[in-house]
Order: C-alpha cells, then structure tokens, then sequence
C-alpha cells in the first residue's frame, strides 16, 4: 500500500522531473535560446533541425510551479528521425504568476515560432501542467489572439497524461485528491472555470486537431481526456484520445520518442497525417 501511494503522489507532484541533470545540460547546449519577454523564463530553446517541414514546441510539466525547458530527454533524437524541427519553452510560474500568465507565455512562444519559422505548421505537445497549458492555448482564442494568431492557427496538440483540464472537476480521491486541490488552488485560484479547456471550448470556433494520451492507472486522468474530447468533437473539432496502458506519469514523459516508444510512434504519424 505504501509503495503504491507513492507512486500515486509521483503521479499528481512529479511531473516530469529530468532523469539526468548532466543530460539535460549536454541537450541544452545544442540548443539556441531565444526571448520572446523580458522575464527570464520567457525564453525557448530551439534546436538544430530541417530547414522545412514541422516545428514541435514542447511545454514541460511540473505542476505549474517548477520545471525546465531543458527537460526534454529523447526528443532532440525523435525530431531529428522524424525531419521535425524542436522547440522547447519556458514559461513563468506558480506562484509569482498563475496558470493564465503561464498560458500567456506559451502563446507567445508560439507566435515568436511563427514569426522566426513562417509557413512551417506548427505542433504543440505538452507533459502534465504543460499539457493543460497547450490545451489551453489550443482552445481559448485569447490567447493567441494577443498575437494576431487563432487556434487553428496550430497544426495539432498532442497531450502526454495532462491535469486540470477541467480544473472545476473531480481530482480523485485520497492523496492525490488533496494533492491536487492544492496545486489547483494555487495555479487557478478564483479562476478555476476560466483556465479549464474542456469548458472553453466552444461551437463556432475553428480548432485544431488533439491527440490526448492518458496512461492506463489514471482513471481521473481517463475521465479528464475523454471530456475534453468529447467537447471537443461536439463542437466541429477533431480530437482522438489514446491510453498508454504500461506508462506512469513520469514514464510517458520520459519514454515519449525513444525508440520503440508506441506512443511517439502514433504521434509522429499525427504530425505527418496533419502537416
């Protein structure tokens, strides 16, 4: 029982975390930084890629609150096999701002991509608190729409097993229940419904194309998936959702775009059908 608790906790709290700090320092150097603010952390990595052809901006999880840009384990290799160009972002945190300031940063990470890199279509991908991140951006147009950009604007939004996609909704019970009321309440505050995907999308809209993974033992994490695509379809949008039955939360993140990995498999066959 304990070591499942454990287990559980790692999978509301961890996020992600770097499984090598010297690794993420070696990834890091081949990449080129650059601003889109004047805040530290209102900074990307792009790395070296094909000239042409899609650009995947990766949003890295970390409960809102911590996390780094240079967490991005196989995905340099995985870009480099599937003649992607990578991008990786930073953005401010919990709690010198809240989860809407963080989406702002995204956005704008985005529209900077699309300006450096234009005609190129453009993917998100997002890990845990990252993941709800893009979604955010993916549906609600204000976002982007600081910037000139909408939605559909993205080419697609892939989704590795994210949280508070409708921050109003059920967090589970026991630990990680408790856990993530008090990730929410400091990520959401007052503005829980405002920040949660799933009710902001809406009819008329234009979106782009979702790929929502959830690992199997997450029944919370299943419900929160399929809600968000299910709106999503209701609402003329293209969503599919696909469970990573052998991954924890941290796994999915690590794992994504080794080789072998299934589920970067399916994604780039995402990309490519979407591009």
């Amino acid at each position: 029982m304990l070591t499942s608790r454990r287990a559980l906790l790692t999978l509301a709290l961890a996020a992600g975390l770097a499984p090598s700090p010297v690794l993420a320092q070696r990834a890091a150097a081949t990449a080129r930084a650059v601003s889109f603010g004047s805040h530290p952390l209102q900074t990307l990595d792009l790395y070296p890629g094909a000239e042409s052809g899609p650009v995947l901006l990766f949003v890295h999880g970390g409960g809102w609150s911590r996390g780094e840009r240079s967490m991005v384990h196989d995905l340099p290799a995985y870009a480099t096999r599937h003649g992607l160009t990578l991008a990786s972002t930073s953005y401010r945190l919990v709690p010198e701002v809240s989860a809407r300031e963080a989406a702002e940063d995204v956005a704008a990470a985005v529209a900077r991509l699309k300006r450096d890199l234009p005609g190129r279509p453009l993917f998100l991908l997002g890990h845990s608190a990252g993941a709800h991140l893009a979604a955010l951006v993916g549906v609600d147009p204000v976002y982007l729409g600081a910037h000139g950009l909408a939605p559909a604007d993205i080419a697609g939004v892939i989704l590795l097993d994210g949280a508070g996609y409708d921050a109003t909704g059920d967090r589970g019970p026991g630990i990680v229940g408790r856990a993530l009321d008090r990730r929410y309440e400091q990520a959401f505050g007052a503005d829980a419904a405002a920040l949660s995907p799933t009710l902001r999308v809406e009819s008329g809209r234009a979106y782009p194309p979702y790929l929502i993974f959830h690992i199997g033992r997450r029944q919370d994490s299943a419900a929160h998936s399929r809600a968000l695509a299910e709106a999503l379809v209701r609402a003329g949008g293209r969503a599919e959702v696909a469970v990573a039955p052998d991954d924890s939360h941290r796994d999915i993140n690590v794992g994504f775009g080794g080789p072998g990995d299934p589920e970067g498999v399916r994604a780039a066959r995402f990309i490519s059908a979407e591009s």
